[in-house]
């Protein structure tokens, strides 16, 4: 589970949200929608602690992280939050140099120390269950959109977090990709992997979602300051 607790977010004087507070429950599935510019992104990109919150605390577990944290012990704690959340950016963020499995079992091996015979064989296993077990040897230059976005979700799956944050996975994509995409999203959520996802689509909202938050709207039980 994944609480945050009085959190403020501010950029060149504008804040995005302020006494944010939110529980993003064990095995399901948070849609967060709002218009363009209301802090989806950024709220996600503090969740696996690519950005720092101005106020407040996030709690993964027994691992908390306030904001007022010397910057070398938020660094640690956001290290070891990392080894249990993963993204999936909106821009997939691929390594053009590495061909699809590498890409997948890059991280593992060097961040994480997994024997690299393990890491392929787990790598191969995830390419499969997202429909690209095919496609191990391409570069991501040879991949569309939806298959580069497969990717990035097994990528991310690969150490296994016990949550998983994606940006508006299914951004200019078209149809049949998004819905290969979905396909494999709503696998996920059947398991019971913890999901936290942005997207301004509301039919994608109301498809994936056990829960729904706008942000930029008060409700979700006070959850959400007005923007």
């Amino acid at each position: 589970m994944i609480e945050v607790r009085g959190f403020m977010k501010a950029y060149a004087g504008r804040t995005l949200f302020a006494g944010f507070d939110s529980t993003f429950e064990r095995g399901k599935s948070t849609v967060i929608t709002g218009k363009s510019g209301s802090g989806k992104s950024t709220l996600l990109r503090i969740l696996n602690r690519l950005e720092r919150q101005d106020e407040g605390t996030l709690r993964i577990g027994d691992l908390e992280i306030p904001a007022n944290l010397p910057h070398a012990e938020w660094r640690r704690r956001a290290h070891a939050l990392r080894r249990r959340v993963g993204m999936v950016f909106q821009g997939y963020h691929l390594f053009p140099h590495l061909d699809v499995l590498q890409n997948v079992t890059l991280a593992p091996v060097r961040a994480f120390g997994v024997d690299p015979r393990i890491a392929e064989q787990r790598g191969l296993e995830l390419l499969s269950a997202v429909g690209m077990d095919g496609a191990r040897d391409r570069r991501p230059a040879r991949l569309s959109g939806g298959e580069s976005q497969r990717v990035a979700i097994a990528r991310a799956l690969a150490t296994e977090p016990e949550a998983l944050l994606l940006d508006e996975p299914t951004s200019a994509l078209d149809p049949r990709s998004t819905e290969d995409v979905v396909r494999v999203i709503e696998g996920l959520r059947a398991k019971g992997l913890t999901l936290v996802i942005v997207t301004h689509h509301q039919e994608l909202a109301r498809r994936l979602g056990d829960r729904v938050v706008e942000v930029g709207a008060v409700g979700d039980s006070g959850s959400l300051h007005r923007l």
